[in-house]
């Protein structure tokens, strides 16, 4: 008799690593020009920045922007190990652990913003 497949964090955790990726990809290199070059040349208002922090949307991204790289950068780190032949005993907790307590601290520090 055939047995029921294992079940697997696998897609959840490359889902999260996917959008990681993605968003450090299309919004650092943009926040990078705003926060390196617009804004200590004055092109860009600190205010303006605040006011976008403090709204729903830009609380969101805000969210967005720190909690999935964090997965990206803990995910990349577990294989890592592993390719390096590194095998620590319950590595995956460890990481994706951080990578989920890091996750309620950035929420409730941005909510609290």
């Amino acid at each position: 008799m055939k047995q029921a497949p294992k079940r697997s964090n696998e897609p959840v955790v490359w889902l999260l690593f996917g959008a990681g990726g993605t968003i450090s990809a299309i919004v650092f290199p943009v926040l990078a020009l705003i926060l390196l070059f617009l804004y200590p040349l004055g092109l860009v208002d600190a205010g303006n920045m605040v006011a976008f922090a403090q709204s729903i949307i830009g609380k969101l991204i805000l969210l967005a922007v720190a909690i999935f790289p964090m997965w990206a950068g803990m995910h990349r780190l577990h294989h890592g190990m592993h390719d390096f032949k590194l095998h620590v005993p319950a590595a995956g907790v460890i990481f994706y652990g951080l990578a989920a307590l890091y996750s309620v601290l950035v929420f409730f520090a941005v909510i609290n913003i």
